[in-house]
């Protein structure tokens, strides 16, 4: 049996786990089973689901594509770490190359231990990011170099061509060595190319893995829809949502938080907002118990700053969003927005309240950025509607014309009466008519809630 304090150690030398806190890295070593494999004996094996972490105390292996030996890793080292938050089949086979000694850590426990602790969660979910991050532009690099030594090798392979003209022979050598150097260079790009799009699915995978799900929101909010509709494999565009019981006036009433946010950039870059916009809203909502919507507003402006260092630097990012408060019990809805406004229909009156033209974080002239809250009585059904610009922005493939916000209130107002599904099936519809051919531009959410 290995001390607790000794597995302790060997964790915080894994990069996965360097900056989670004490209560964390001691569950986690609580959790780790001990394995043990004779030489040769196989480990993993290529195509089998993925469901735990390796942390090798003692001996070695190999990684291995049948009879070929491609990398060998030893003692404190570890592999399989993506496994704990995707299942997808192994792509490599792993065998002891020695009397090998392993700590093993499971899914189900990760989850476990990640689910306690949201700074766990965060700071296993911030070293993912900067590992996917400095791959893809190790990537990048290895990509550009590649380029240009092919240009180079394209241009000498030319000037052998013309020297060759009087010697078919010597010709016909050279255009063979070309063809072989083309399809090498070929081959090696196509496989930089699946590793970087096998990074971007593990990015998917965690940023799907934070956004709530449907079945919840539905809980609460019965008649609602969320349409979805990223751009890229991976989102700038984000829904949150939660449910808490607070109390009024020494009462207890039910209400639920939901909010629809853009973050600058697409893809990658933008998921990298997302996650970070989600995890402040946790922290500030479900931690802190800040439930106004304008002061959730005004102290996540002063997060993205603080946690992108804004004020030291020049960066401009940050994301538009609009969020409601709904207390259930005494039909109130309160509602904030940086950018994006709010849609709702009484009384067959459609209505919007515009949010204020300030973003989330990026740059500040003013001495305090402070948001504005709205409320209003929901005792008559109500039909409200949150949006980011990707589909008030989207072109026609017609006319090249953007949808704009009054073909959306228009849209809105002739669905509201609707039930939820089909508004949902109608909004995609008509959206992928109006596009006609042309490219989506951004990312697209838009969340319809009654009351």
């Amino acid at each position: 049996m290995i001390p607790i304090s000794e597995l302790i150690e060997i964790l915080r030398t894994v990069d996965l786990f360097a900056e989670i806190p004490q209560d964390s890295i001691r569950a986690i070593a609580e959790s780790l089973k001990e394995d043990h494999y004779k030489s040769g004996e196989s480990i993993i094996q290529k195509g089998e689901a993925g469901t735990c972490m390796y942390v090798i105390y003692s001996g070695r292996v190999f990684v291995h594509f049948d009879d070929q030996k491609v990398a060998e890793i030893g003692t404190r080292q570890t592999f399989g770490e993506f496994s704990l938050l995707n299942s997808e089949p192994r792509n490599a086979s792993i065998s002891a190359l020695e009397d090998t000694h392993l700590l093993r850590l499971d899914q189900a426990d990760f989850y476990e231990i990640m689910g306690n602790s949201s700074e766990f969660m965060r700071g296993v979910i911030r070293i993912l990011i900067e590992r996917l991050a400095e791959q893809n532009n190790e990537l990048i690099d290895t990509l550009k170099k590649r380029e240009v030594e092919l240009t180079r090798q394209v241009e000498e392979q030319t000037k052998d061509l013309i020297e060759a003209i009087l010697e078919i022979k010597k010709q016909n050598d050279d255009l063979e060595k070309f063809n072989k150097a083309i399809s090498e260079q070929k081959k090696e790009i196509e496989e930089k190319n699946q590793h970087i799009t096998e990074s971007i699915r593990y990015a998917r995978t965690i940023q799907q893995s934070i956004l709530p799900s449907q079945e919840l929101i539905s809980w609460s909010l019965p008649d609602s829809f969320i349409l979805f509709k990223p751009r890229d494999v991976v989102s700038g565009d984000f829904y949150w949502f939660t449910s808490k019981t607070v109390l009024f006036e020494n009462v207890e009433e039910t209400i639920v938080i939901i909010a629809a946010a853009d973050c600058t950039g697409h893809g990658v870059p933008g998921a990298f907002m997302s996650m970070i916009g989600n995890s402040l809203l946790n922290d500030i909502v479900n931690a802190r118990g800040v439930t106004e919507p304008d002061e959730i507003l005004n102290l996540l402006h002063r997060g993205v700053r603080y946690s992108l260092n804004q004020e030291m630097t020049e960066s401009r990012d940050g994301m538009d969003i609009s969020l409601c408060t709904i207390h259930l019990e005494r039909k109130v809805l309160k509602y904030a927005g940086a950018m994006n406004s709010l849609y709702y229909i009484q009384n067959e009156e459609q209505f919007e309240i515009k949010a204020d033209r300030r973003s989330i974080g990026g740059s500040q002239k003013e001495d305090q950025r402070i948001f504005t809250k709205h409320e209003l009585d929901i005792s008559v059904p109500t039909t409200f509607y949150l949006t980011t610009d990707g589909y008030l922005d989207q072109f026609s493939g017609l006319d090249h014309k953007k949808f704009m916000s009054k073909r959306f209130k228009d849209l809105t107002f002739e669905i509201h009466d609707q039930p939820m599904s089909s508004q949902k099936k109608h909004m995609d519809d008509t959206i992928r008519t109006w596009m006609d051919g042309c490219d989506q531009i951004d990312d697209i959410l838009v969340i319809g809630v009654k009351i």
